[in-house]
């Protein structure tokens, strides 16, 4: 990682060092969530439909890096599934 950080600092500015690492982030959550729905076998457009978007709303919100735990709940919902939270304090667990 040390020689990604030097490659970053001794060739790009700060703030292209900033907006290379948000769009990291950025491509980083979505394919984890076009993974989810892929996993399903269900498009975009499907699911766009689903829960009542375009499918360009569906595919800027599988590119954002953070996401509402709404709108997370919504898409699990859409592709059939149950959205669940837990919180963990100094070793205990507690479900929302």
């Amino acid at each position: 990682m040390r020689n990604l950080d030097n490659l970053l600092k001794n060739n790009f500015s700060s703030k292209e060092r900033d907006e290379i690492r948000l769009k990291s982030k950025e491509k980083i959550a979505s394919i984890r969530l076009q993974q989810v729905r892929k996993s399903h076998q269900i498009t975009q457009k499907e699911l766009a439909r689903t829960m009542g978007l375009s499918q360009s709303a569906l595919s800027e919100l599988e590119r954002r890096p953070n996401i509402t735990v709404n709108a997370m709940q919504r898409y699990v919902e859409a592709l059939g599934g149950h959205l669940e939270l837990r919180q963990y304090f100094r070793g205990v667990v507690k479900s929302c």
